[in-house]
C-alpha cells in the first residue's frame, strides 16, 4: 500500500504564474512516488487564443507516442503532468440540456486521456484527488482508484468565476467521494455537514524558497523612504480598502507596499492608489518575492472579516515568518495556531499601534523562522498522506 501513485486533478496548471496548494502537495509527493498531475483542460477557445500558445506548444513538443504527458521538473522525474485533449468551453452556459451534454462529453475526453496514461504506466492501484475542481468530478468506475478524495481549498461561493457551476457541483461531489480534506477548520465544519468523513490539512509554505545566500534590494524600494509595510498576494475582494486608506492618511511616515496581481473585477482600491505613501508594484515571480519580503519592516494581512475570509487558512503568515518578519493581521479567521507569532488588530488605531510596536530581535526572528519551518509543505504533504492511508 505504501508509495502508491496519486492522481491530482488540479484547478491550477503546473506552469501558471502563481502556485497552488494542489501543485505544492503534488511536488512533495513526487519525491517518493509517481504523481500524475492532471491539468485543468484547455478549451477550444483557449487553443485558438494567443494567451496560452507558449504553454500549449511546450506540451505538444513533450508528447510522445500519443501519450499526452510531460515531466517539467528535472529534479522530480516522478512528477508527470497530464494534459487532456481539448474540451468545449462550458462555464459561460446556464444550467440545462446543452450544458449537461457538453459537460458529459468533456468528462469523457478527460477520462480518455487519463486512462490511456495510467495504462501506459501500468498503474492499477492508485489514489485520486480532485482539488477544488468539482465541475470536472470524474466517474472512474471503469478504472477505480483505491480512494477518491475531494480537496477543498477555499469557499466555493466566494470564487466568482467558478462559483456559477461550482457551488452545486461541490455539494454533489462531497456526497459521493470517500473522503474530503480541507485547508481550513471552517471549511471542514462546512463540508462535514455533507460528508462526515472530512479532515483538515492546513496550507504550508515553501520554507527553502525564501532562504537565500544573498538578498538584493528591489529597485523600487530605493525610492521609498520610511518604514515599509508589505503585503504579497492577490488584490481583490479580500482586502479592507477603507481601513488601508484611513491608516495611510493617519500616518504618512509608514509606506504601504502591495505586491501581486490586481483583479480588475474585484479591486476596490482606486482611491487608495492616490495616497502618496501607498505603492502598488504589480506581480512578481516566486524567485523575486523573497527579496521584497526580506527588506520589509513589517508584513501585513489586511483582510476584511466575512464568510469568505473566515474560511481561509492564512498561508501568507507562514511565508512572512520564513524570513522572521513581524506580521500584523486582521482577525479574519481563527488565528489561535499563530498565537504569539502575529499581532492582530481590530481597527485603524490598533493597526497603527501594532506596526509601531513591532520588533524583530534575533530571538524573535529565529522563533518565527522555526515556526514557519514546522509548517513547511513537506510536513503538510505527510499529514495529507497519513489521512489518505488511514
Amino acid at each position: 500500500m505504501s508509495n502508491l501513485p496519486i492522481v491530482m486533478q488540479g484547478l491550477t496548471r503546473f506552469d501558471e504564474k502563481y502556485g497552488a496548494t494542489s501543485l505544492a502537495l503534488a511536488k512533495e509527493w513526487a519525491r517518493d512516488r509517481k504523481v500524475f498531475y492532471l491539468d485543468h483542460p484547455y478549451t477550444f477557445k483557449d487553443k485558438y487564443a494567443k494567451t496560452y500558445q507558449k504553454e500549449l506548444e511546450f506540451r505538444k513538443n513533450a508528447f510522445q507516442n500519443g501519450i499526452r504527458v510531460c515531466q517539467p521538473y528535472k529534479e522530480l522525474p516522478n512528477f508527470i503532468n497530464v494534459t487532456p485533449k481539448t474540451v468545449f468551453p462550458i462555464n459561460f452556459l446556464s444550467e440545462g440540456v446543452l450544458y449537461d451534454t457538453l459537460k458529459k462529453i468533456n468528462h469523457s475526453i478527460i477520462k480518455g486521456t487519463l486512462f490511456k496514461v495510467l495504462s501506459y504506466y501500468d498503474v492499477s492501484d492508485y489514489y485520486y484527488i480532485n482539488s477544488f475542481n468539482p465541475v470536472y468530478h470524474l466517474n472512474l468506475k471503469k478504472y477505480p482508484p483505491l480512494k477518491y478524495l475531494y480537496h477543498c481549498v477555499d469557499l466555493m461561493s466566494g470564487e466568482r468565476y467558478i462559483a456559477k457551476h461550482g457551488v452545486k457541483a461541490e455539494k454533489e461531489v462531497s456526497k459521493v467521494v470517500d473522503q474530503i480534506v480541507t485547508t481550513s477548520d471552517q471549511l471542514k465544519e462546512n463540508l462535514k455537514k455533507i460528508n462526515p468523513n472530512t479532515e483538515v490539512v492546513h496550507n504550508g509554505a515553501d520554507y527553502s524558497q525564501f532562504q537565500l545566500d544573498h538578498y538584493i534590494v528591489p529597485k523600487e524600494y530605493l525610492k521609498i523612504n520610511g518604514k515599509k509595510v508589505v503585503y504579497v498576494g492577490n488584490l481583490g475582494l479580500r482586502i479592507d480598502y477603507p481601513l488601508l486608506k484611513k491608516v495611510a492618511q493617519q500616518d504618512r511616515s509608514i509606506q504601504y507596499i502591495f505586491i501581486g496581481p490586481i483583479n480588475e473585477r474585484e479591486f476596490a482600491g482606486k482611491e487608495l492608489r492616490e495616497e502618496e505613501n501607498v505603492f502598488f508594484l504589480g506581480p512578481k515571480t516566486a524567485e523575486e518575492v523573497p527579496h521584497y519580503l526580506f527588506y520589509a519592516d513589517v508584513c501585513m494581512i489586511p483582510f476584511v472579516k466575512n464568510e469568505l475570509t473566515k474560511c481561509i487558512y492564512p498561508l501568507k503568515i507562514n511565508e512572512y515568518l520564513t524570513l522572521g518578519k513581524p506580521v500584523i493581521t486582521s482577525e479574519f479567521t481563527d488565528l489561535r495556531t499563530f498565537k504569539g507569532k502575529v499581532v492582530s488588530y481590530q481597527n485603524s488605531t490598533t493597526f497603527l499601534q501594532g506596526i509601531h510596536r513591532s520588533s524583530a530581535t534575533e530571538t524573535e526572528i529565529e522563533e518565527r523562522r522555526l515556526f514557519a519551518q514546522s509548517n513547511d509543505w513537506s510536513h503538510r504533504a505527510k499529514d495529507f498522506i497519513s489521512i489518505i492511508e488511514q
